[in-house]
């Protein structure tokens, strides 16, 4: 062979050799495109519905777009999670900005920090007044504020009434005196009888025993009334000048004893479980920076105000030093109960629908389930977690109620699908399958009693559309929704609230 055609040899085995591979390398990446292909197209799933990202109750029968003119995204069979598992796109979590955060186990804290204000002890409070009419002739105690002490002078009072009794008593011992001597017994006892009744009078006028025997002895008339204080005390408040007319029963002077005072905290409904009579207090006054009272409940009023949902609670305070004044206010800080150690979870994280409490759980991989949980104490923006979770649960706390919604939908979906479900099987006895749709759905007039076949005085009504009326459980050919058992009474309220006639 020349060594010219042994060139064109090894040219054609190159080309040849390149051919082969080029082919083979382009028939494998087919098969891989299209193994990809396969695995990854959603041609095999069913699509169940397609719903809006940001709204789970916002769904549609087809493509397009959402009220907010997001692209609707389609729901697959495959993706009705079981037992209320929602399963949720991770770019749709990102959208609806789901957060979730580790429950721990702790202890609420047990203070309560609220406020007070100081008030006079009720228990030595006194309103000094007369039961006779007259003028003011003296007044020994002449300004707001002035300590007087038991027994002290406050006012000289002339009464015309008081003159008239005193003149009556003086009567009484004189005409006792002429007739004691009388052979008739009657006669002679009316003078006792007759001072007897002038002492009573005088001592309704409050006219002390003493007062009275200085009269009986002296036989001189006292021109005014004294009244003397009742207790060691300060005035908070003065009625009447010197020289004034004043009337049975006016209030002339108040006097309260500034020795202990009352401070009166208000504690929420929701608190009240912490607080106990007995219980440790911090007690700080703006106007004694750095001062701390340390003091104990002494008392917890038994109402509750209606409007703040709040009850009083009672704090004896000594003021020796006359340092504290009525009205004052003070931050008070309550070493409440110890309530025990339990899982923890931020109020955010709470559904509350009027009957039960929910937490939402991320169960990972992109799945969520709402749990009901039982709740106790709070504080501090947590609630004890009684039962339902425990620690170390991811719970959700943002965009929960997103999620609840989207499973309670899903729920009522799986239902409904397996209802669909068991009319459409033949192998099924014709007496336990739900009623076909024209026999759930009233119209006209509706005979609510000829309905409830098994007597039991109960019906299940959709609470959507109340005109769809069965006497077995089951799901509203209408909306999907579960129906709700109903009393017949219940019912027929029902369909009247609605504007639906009825027998």
């Amino acid at each position: 062979m020349k060594k010219r055609d042994l060139i064109f040899v090894v040219i054609g085995l190159i080309i040849g050799i390149a051919i082969f591979l080029l082919f083979f390398n382009n028939s494998n990446s087919v098969v891989i495109q299209k193994d990809t292909v396969k695995n990854d197209s959603p041609k095999d799933k069913k699509i169940l519905y397609w719903k809006a990202p940001m709204n789970p109750n916002e769904i549609y029968d087809k493509p397009g777009k959402s009220n907010m003119g997001m692209y609707l995204v389609p729901v697959y069979e495959d993706e009705l999670g079981s037992e209320g598992i929602v399963k949720i796109d991770g770019q749709i979590q990102q959208n609806m900005n789901i957060k979730t955060e580790v429950v721990k186990k702790g202890e609420l804290s047990s203070s309560i920090v609220t406020n007070g204000i100081l008030q006079t002890d009720e228990r030595k409070e006194f309103i000094i007044n007369t039961k006779v009419g007259g003028w003011v002739e003296n007044l020994y105690v002449n300004y707001t504020g002035q300590e007087v002490k038991k027994g002290q002078k406050l006012i000289d009072i002339y009464s015309p009434n008081l003159v008239a009794a005193q003149q009556e008593f003086l009567t009484a011992i004189s005409y006792s005196e002429n007739v004691k001597n009388n052979p008739n017994k009657n006669i002679s006892s009316t003078g006792n009888d007759l001072i007897e009744n002038s002492i009573r009078k005088l001592e309704l006028l409050d006219i002390t025993k003493e007062q009275i025997e200085k009269l009986k002895v002296t036989k001189q008339i006292q021109k005014y009334i004294t009244l003397y204080a009742p207790f060691n005390g300060t005035v908070i408040s003065k009625e009447v000048i010197e020289g004034q007319k004043i009337n049975p029963g006016s209030t002339l002077l108040k006097i309260a004893d500034l020795k202990n005072l009352w401070l009166i905290a208000d504690v929420y409904e929701y608190e009240l479980s912490k607080v106990k009579i007995g219980a440790d207090t911090e007690i700080k006054f703006n106007f004694l920076p750095g001062k701390i009272f340390n003091r104990k409940i002494t008392f917890i009023y038994p109402t509750l105000n209606p409007k703040t949902r709040t009850a009083k609670i009672r704090i004896d305070i000594p003021n020796y030093k006359n340092e504290l004044k009525p009205s004052m206010f003070a931050t008070i800080v309550i070493k409440g109960q110890d309530i025990g150690t339990y899982p923890l979870a931020p109020e955010q994280a709470i559904i509350r629908s009027g009957q039960k409490n929910v937490i939402v759980l991320a169960l990972g991989e992109g799945k969520f389930k709402p749990v009901e949980v039982k709740l106790g104490s709070y504080s501090n923006g947590y609630y004890q977690v009684l039962s339902g979770i425990d620690e170390g649960a991811n719970i959700v706390t943002s965009s929960q109620f997103l999620i609840d919604s989207e499973s309670n939908l899903k729920a009522a979906l799986n239902q409904y699908k397996q209802t669909k479900d068991n009319n459409n099987n033949p192998e099924i006895d014709e007496k336990d399958t739900t009623k076909t749709e024209s026999e759930l759905i009233r119209k006209g007039i509706i005979d609510v009693e000829a309905i409830d076949k098994n007597k039991d005085g109960k019906l299940f009504q959709d609470v959507m559309d109340w005109n769809v009326l069965s006497d077995r459980p089951g799901i509203c050919p209408l909306c999907g929704m579960t129906l709700k058992e109903f009393t017949i009474n219940e019912i027929k309220d029902n369909l009247t609230k609605n504007g639906y006639k009825f027998k």
